[in-house]
């Protein structure tokens, strides 16, 4: 093959990865204020559990369910149909493809897949961040933090809509300074 058409089909194939480079946002600004969550444990269905795990600043909450109830998680609706979310169920993690597991070796099945193996637990996150944090990115806020707010989660629990409640506490973000 001639090296002229080498070099095209590479910059054919690069063309992608340069466009979606050219189409990034800029990052935003630190908001004024950071938060973290707490679970309410009364609001958890039966066989679920939250663990709360710290790293200096940094919390992770894992969410785990034993029962044989499955609970659906980040559930991400588009025209009227489902294209992701995450069931427990029986003590393992399940993710939903809607056309199939992209993995190589893998059997390519539509619906609930455990393409990883056997998890027994998930990171548990809010679906978007707190408006809040996104009023913290205006420019010249005072140090006065926020009042702690409610917030309820919604999940699906054994087919039925069901809420999750949390606490969101907010701090002041050293980065908004910078």
């Amino acid at each position: 093959m001639r090296t002229d058409l080498l070099v095209v089909l590479a910059l054919a194939a690069l063309l992608p990865s340069v466009v979606a480079v050219a189409q990034r946002r800029p990052a935003l600004p630190p908001s004024r204020y950071a938060y973290s969550f707490e679970v309410d444990q009364d609001s958890l269905p039966k066989g679920v559990t939250v663990t709360e795990k710290r790293d200096g600043d940094m919390v992770r909450h894992f969410i785990r369910n034993t029962s044989d109830r499955p609970l659906v998680i980040d559930k991400r609706m588009q025209d009227g149909r489902m294209v992701g979310g995450t069931k427990l169920v029986d003590g393992k993690v399940y993710g939903y493809f809607p056309s199939s597991v992209p993995m190589e070796g893998k059997t390519h099945l539509k619906g609930w897949q455990a393409p990883f193996g056997d998890i027994e637990q998930t990171t548990l996150i809010l679906p978007r961040e707190p408006e809040t944090i996104y009023k913290g990115r205006t420019p010249g806020l005072g140090r006065e933090v926020p009042p702690d707010e409610a917030y309820a989660l919604p999940v699906e629990y054994d087919g039925k809509p069901h809420e999750i409640k949390l606490t969101i506490r907010y701090r002041l973000d050293p980065d908004y300074d910078k």
